[in-house]
Formats: structure tokens, C-alpha cells, sequence
């Protein structure tokens, strides 16, 4: 199991790493288009879209900072702390853009069905993770050391994998999100035998129920630790084996770009996984010191 040392650093590079690259990516025309497809869908800034390089390029520009602020080795903790309110102001306007642009599935009918909000949806737990990162000082950095902030963290962190499980495990039995997984399923040794025997909608289904037996599981965090800890782990296989994707599947990387390093728009989408990892190591170093009730 982690110490708090350890899911603390692995939290910080986490989310280094995933904003260097995501900020890398807004100066590039990956960037430029998922900038643009936004703005033009924002129910108030859709006249910007000519704008949308521009916001790419400054947007890159506020994530590197960010990122860098969290992850160098930088020897004033307020520096840090400067880098985890960014993340938190930059991850609690990304939520309210579920409110802002079309983010549902006309083929599903709509609301509740969600398309391009899923990426979206796990920034609620990269904002508890800020929030938790962020509550350490620099003077005990490494400490167990409870705060206000950090007791709010934790709530919010466990909103966000439960969240991101029970919607996206929901969504498994469409067949929209059969269909889009269908490409992932196939390019992965681990899942791709599956489709000579089960047919694409059963595959996401079995998915779909497994992400919402490890939702069931989290729920633990009420009133159980040993049932969360179960939840814990299987959220850490269902993120490890969605980063898997990044190696296996070719549409995580941009072809126009050259392949690796340019994230794709699903690229984008399976890297921000690596943050909802850190928040399942925040969360066992936690069961080790605080008691549930």
C-alpha cells in the first residue's frame, strides 16, 4: 500500500504530467480544434470562435504554468499551493461547461445521455485531488495532518470516481457507447478474443455492470472501509486497464500530427484516468488514518 508520501508525489506528477502534455497540445491543431469545438457549443461564447487559436495557445499556456507550479521540485510550498488553485479554478469552470454546451446524445434521446461531457465529468475528482494535494504545507508536506481543506477534498474526490463509474458504467448498455468502445475493445489483446464469442453491445454490457458493481463497492466509503477498499481496487484495474488503451490503441494519437507524443481527442480523454489513479492511492493512504463512519 502507498504512504502518503508516495500517493502525494504520484498525485503531483500525475497531474504534471497530464497538463504539461494537455498544454503542449494547445499549440498544435488538435488543440485548436477541441478549443474551437467548445467555444462554438458555449451557450455564451459561441461568437469567439474565430478566436479559438488564440484560446488554444493561452489555455496551453495556463496549463503549463499550472502544471509546472505543481510538479517542479520547488523549494516554497506556496508555490505549489499557487499551482493547485489554478487547478481547482481551472477544473470547476471545465465542470459548469456540462451546463454551458451540448454534451448529450441526441441519438439517446438526450439528457441523461452523455457524449463529450464524460472527459468532463472526471474533472470533479482532478478537483478533489487539487484540493488534497493541495492541503499539505510545505513545512509537513509528507504529514498526516488533517485540514479543512483536505476534509472537504475527500468527499468531493469520492463524488468524482462515483460519479464517472455509475454514469459512464450506465452508458455501456447503449448502443452509441457500445459502438465507441468497439475500436478500443479490438486494438486491446487483453479484451479483443472477446469479440470472436460475445457480441459488441453484450461485451459493453458485462463493462458497464462491472464499472457499476465497483460504483456499488465505493459506496463503502459511508459505512464500511473494508467494502471501499474492494471499490478502491477495482477502480484502480478499471483506470490501469483504460490507460492500457494509450499503448494499445492507435486513435489515441493524432496521425495528422505524426502519431506519439500528439494526443488525439481520445487521447485526451483516457490520460486524465491517470489522475483518477491518484485519487484512489490519496484515498487508501487515507483508510489507513481516518476512521469511517
Amino acid at each position: 500500500m502507498p504512504s502518503t508520501t508516495n500517493a502525494l508525489l504520484f498525485a503531483r506528477a500525475s497531474l504534471a504530467v497530464i497538463f504539461i502534455w494537455f498544454g503542449a497540445m494547445g499549440f498544435t491543431p488538435v488543440g485548436e480544434a477541441i478549443a474551437g469545438s467548445w467555444i462554438s457549443g458555449h451557450a455564451f461564447l459561441s461568437g469567439l470562435e474565430d478566436q479559438a487559436a488564440s484560446a488554444a495557445r493561452a489555455l496551453g499556456i495556463y496549463q503549463i504554468v499550472m502544471a509546472v507550479l505543481i510538479g517542479a521540485p520547488l523549494p516554497l510550498g506556496s508555490f505549489r499551493r499557487i499551482g493547485f488553485v489554478l487547478l481547482g479554478i481551472f477544473a470547476g469552470l471545465a465542470v459548469t461547461a456540462l451546463v454551458t454546451n451540448p454534451v448529450w446524445l441526441a441519438a439517446e434521446g438526450g439528457f441523461p445521455a452523455i457524449g463529450s461531457g464524460q472527459g468532463i465529468l472526471k474533472y470533479i475528482a482532478i478537483l478533489g485531488l487539487a484540493l488534497w494535494a493541495g492541503s499539505f504545507d510545505n513545512s509537513r508536506i509528507f504529514s498526516n495532518r488533517t485540514s479543512k481543506t483536505r476534509a472537504i477534498s475527500l468527499p468531493v474526490m469520492w463524488c468524482g470516481l462515483f460519479i464517472v463509474l455509475v454514469w459512464i458504467g450506465l452508458m455501456k448498455f447503449t448502443a452509441a457507447e457500445a459502438a465507441g468502445i468497439a475500436p478500443l475493445i479490438a486494438s486491446s489483446p487483453l479484451f479483443s478474443w472477446m469479440q470472436a464469442f460475445i457480441p459488441e453491445r453484450v461485451i459493453s454490457g458485462l463493462i458497464g455492470v462491472i464499472e457499476l458493481f465497483t460504483a456499488l463497492a465505493l459506496l463503502g466509503y459511508w459505512f464500511n472501509p473494508r467494502l471501499f477498499r474492494i471499490g478502491l481496487l477495482m477502480s484502480i484495474i478499471t483506470f490501469v486497464l483504460t490507460l492500457s488503451f494509450l499503448v494499445t490503441y492507435p486513435g489515441a494519437w493524432d496521425a495528422d500530427l505524426g502519431g506519439f507524443p500528439a494526443l488525439s481527442r481520445s487521447g485526451h480523454f483516457l490520460l486524465k484516468d491517470l489522475a483518477l489513479l491518484a485519487v484512489c492511492f490519496a484515498f487508501i493512504t487515507e483508510t489507513r488514518v481516518r476512521r469511517y463512519r
